[in-house]
């Protein structure tokens, strides 16, 4: 299998002030760590509603349209966030049904818990679902061809899944860091894809986390990407503004990723949203704008802050 920038590949123009907030809605327990059995949690009590609530007030607050990547299974449990997310004006897309990682299923596996997710989110909202994001990042190269063939014999339109670059969890280094359309052994797949941030440190690349970072800093990054034509994709998760959740058992250096930052995200994220008024849309907004279908003139504007063209680039 070959994934093949190398040869002619379509890059979305955009322009300079496209972002996206997007939500992963799941529990505090929902983590893909090696010898971490989650499903001992399954009747626990959680603050997720209260959570989920904060984050809605917080979009409200700056005038933000986020996507939420919602977990089936809890959506199932619990319909009323998904409820609530979608009368806010929020994308609802899929995060899978179980939260397990995408490249430890097979084809067929992956392919049924992707309808039955689709059909569980679809049912609550009355609305197709048009993106997905893998739960911890795990589209790994090995699995892209299948992958991608997935998402499209399910009626899927856009995924949010692939880090490009290599971190100790996940990563697909030498995938292109800029919204594609992915070219797979010689074939174009329809599936947009929207990577997430990289950010170069000495000897380590890591994501754009907000609970890590200052929010100077976050803001500077997707300001001078945005210089550079390529959209910003900032991800946070719900247990990430609860200071007060319970633990998992982890190792320190994975319990210190998993939990560093926690107290102060919430405000950091309300400075990161207030300081770039006017630039975050749903995913679902770009799609007709990355559709070659649509786009002759790749110098027309879409009224969205985006440049609508789609152009050729050799790599």
């Amino acid at each position: 299998m070959t994934i093949d920038p190398l040869v002619r590949e379509k890059e979305v123009a955009w322009g300079s002030t496209a972002t996206y907030l997007t939500l992963d809605i799941e529990e505090w327990y929902h983590a893909n760590y090696q010898g971490v059995d989650y499903t001992r949690f399954y009747d626990s009590p959680t603050t997720l509603e209260e959570m989920v609530d904060r984050l809605i007030e917080r979009c409200h607050e700056w005038k933000v349209q986020a996507t939420c990547f919602v977990l089936a299974s809890v959506a199932a449990k619990k319909p009323a966030i998904v409820r609530k997310l979608h009368a806010a004006g929020h994308e609802i897309a899929s995060h899978g049904y179980s939260h397990r990682v995408v490249h430890a299923m097979i084809p067929e596996e992956f392919r049924a818990e992707m309808a039955l997710s689709n059909d569980i989110l679809e049912q609550i909202t009355g609305e197709k679902v048009l993106g997905f994001r893998a739960p911890s990042f795990s589209v790994t190269k090995q699995c892209m061809a299948w992958y991608y063939e997935a998402l499209e014999a399910v009626g899927l339109r856009y995924s949010s899944s692939v880090f490009p670059g290599q971190t100790f969890l996940y990563g697909v280094p030498g995938s292109p860091r800029y919204p594609h359309f992915p070219r797979i052994d010689g074939r174009n797949t329809s599936i947009l894809e929207f990577p997430l941030p990289v950010v170069h440190l000495p000897g380590t690349e890591m994501g754009l986390y907000i609970r890590l970072f200052p929010a100077w800093f976050i803001r500077r990054f997707i300001r001078r990407e945005n210089a550079r034509g390529i959209p910003t994709v900032l991800y946070v998760h719900p247990r990430e503004i609860d200071p007060d959740q319970p633990r998992l058992d982890l190792p320190l250096l994975t319990r210190l990723i998993h939990y560093w930052g926690i107290r102060g995200c919430e405000a950091k994220l309300g400075r990161v949203l207030g300081g770039l008024p006017g630039r975050f849309i749903p995913m679902r907004d770009s799609l007709l704008l990355a559709d070659p279908k649509h786009n002759r003139d790749p110098h027309s504007d879409s009224g969205l802050g985006l440049r609508t063209g789609i152009v050729d680039r050799q790599l």
